[in-house]
């Protein structure tokens, strides 16, 4: 199974996302076109009353199985249901790499 797909799996079953973003940004990092980047959007009503470390914690928890097998990165934007309407339903760019490796 792709890790995309994976991804997607696991954030479902466990925070029931009323929307869910996972876009693979490994191409935009030298020599990384293995699944290691990934942009996640996910809105919950499981972050309701969470602060941003805790949200950005439940979301990465359960990917820790990845990280071991070669995740390297993501960049993560989590709303409430409420938080995502405000933002018209759009979350921001990820940033540029930061580790020196960014394709030119």
């Amino acid at each position: 199974m792709k890790r995309k797909n994976w991804i997607e799996e696991t954030l479902t079953a466990t925070l029931a996302p009323t929307h869910l973003e996972v876009e693979d940004q490994s191409h935009q990092h030298a020599g990384n076109n293995s699944e290691t980047h990934f942009r996640i959007v996910v809105v919950s009503r499981a972050f309701e009353g969470k602060m941003l470390i805790a949200r950005h914690r439940m979301t990465q928890d359960p990917l820790k199985p990845a990280f071991r097998e070669g995740l390297h990165a993501l960049s993560l934007h989590t709303y409430t249901p409420e938080e995502w309407l405000k933002r018209e339903q759009r979350a921001p760019a990820s940033p540029d790499c930061k580790g020196g490796n960014k394709l030119s």
